[in-house]
């Protein structure tokens, strides 16, 4: 038996990555034109920005939403009329330091700097994040959320255990708000903790940047197309610089050891897979023995296909480049993420007949040194 074109679960997984994630919404809007549509969206950080854009709107307006999100967190820049280069880089990156970015966030001002200072949890930050939960408000429908049409997924760190949370639509305990939208998004130190109920949460990268696990270690075990986007490339070449060191160590860690966690899940799926096709050959009496019976209840037969896309860091990009919000390189990043999810529906591998061993395939896009 293969696996058929559609599978019954289609799922978005949406890495963190600040400014990066423009990327992230050019994919899908590939997806959309090829006609792919999420059952369920999985998201930390900005991921899950985008993610409550696109489950809490019609599937009609989730790009004009996701538009309108990162037209309003967009800046000119400092001197855009100068051409980009390392020195105007420098003032961006100092603008976005000092100025914040409008719809998003702003400095607190002087006392937040006090390392010493005593202060309330929502002040725990250099930065000021009310103008992201005005932003939510206004291009979200946290109503459509709850509803549960789609299912959303959003990934915080607990700040007094350290343990990922999960805010989810479907779990009959948590209605979603713009609150639970930032505590995902709620990078130290720039970004105080969100406090919801008695507990307070950071960004879930702090735990894990690629909540890939939240869909692979999901009880329902159902067949699966996973679209995972992810926004820094573990695999770029070795620095020669110090800003290049900078920039090779951000990349190394947000990407949180995706292609390990990739392998080890791939193996462990395809050998429940074949425990379950070994129970299928065992006699009756053997498959009623009480031992075998608990050993094949490890075994499912749900198969996987992960269609991962990486961004590719543009040309001239430094270790500043996810508080980069200036019109050129937001653009050009959508763009990228339109370019390559085209690329990904052209070539639709997950439709590729599935050998019947087989419990799960990775398909990694290849890159593109130049576009």
């Amino acid at each position: 038996m293969s696996l058929s074109p559609r599978p019954p679960q289609t799922v978005y997984v949406f890495q963190g990555g600040g400014a990066l994630g423009a990327y992230q919404a050019g994919v899908v809007e590939a997806l959309d034109a090829g006609g792919i549509a999420p059952d369920w969206v999985v998201g930390t950080s900005i991921g899950a920005i985008n993610a409550a854009l696109i489950v809490g709107n019609a599937p009609a307006d989730r790009l004009p939403a996701l538009r309108s999100f990162w037209t309003r967190v967009t800046r000119d820049g400092f001197l855009p009329s100068l051409p980009a280069n390392p020195f105007t880089a420098g003032l961006q990156t100092w603008q976005t330091l000092t100025t914040g970015i409008p719809g998003f966030f702003k400095p607190r001002g002087p006392l937040a700097w006090d390392m010493n200072r005593r202060a309330p949890l929502p002040e725990l930050g250099f930065y000021d994040t009310s103008p992201l939960a005005d932003t939510l408000r206004a291009l979200v429908d946290f109503d459509r959320i709850a509803a549960a049409e789609t299912r959303l997924t959003l990934c915080a760190c607990d700040v007094r255990s350290g343990a990922m949370a999960l805010f989810d639509n479907r779990d009959g305990k948590t209605r979603i708000a713009p609150e639970h939208v930032m505590a995902s998004g709620a990078l130290p130190p720039g970004f105080p903790p969100v406090q919801i109920g008695k507990e307070a949460y950071w960004d879930g990268g702090i735990y894990s940047n690629t909540p890939l696990d939240v869909v692979l270690d999901d009880s329902e075990r159902r067949d699966t197309l996973c679209f995972m986007v992810d926004l820094w490339d573990a695999s770029e070449a070795a620095p020669t610089t110090m800003a290049q060191a900078l920039t090779r160590y951000k990349d190394i860690q947000y990407a949180s050891r995706i292609c390990e966690h990739l392998d080890d899940h791939e193996r462990l799926q395809n050998l429940r897979r074949a425990l379950r096709q070994l129970g299928k050959k065992l006699g009756a009496k053997a498959a009623a023995d009480a031992d075998v019976k608990a050993l094949l209840a490890q075994g499912c037969d749900s198969r996987i296909d992960v269609e991962h896309v990486v961004m590719q860091a543009l040309p001239g990009e430094d270790s500043w480049r996810d508080i980069d919000f200036t019109t050129a390189r937001l653009d050009a990043r959508w763009q990228a993420g339109l370019h390559d999810g085209r690329r990904v529906v052209k070539r639709a591998a997950w439709r590729e007949p599935m050998p019947e061993h087989v419990g799960m395939r990775v398909h990694t896009l290849a890159q593109q040194r130049s576009r």
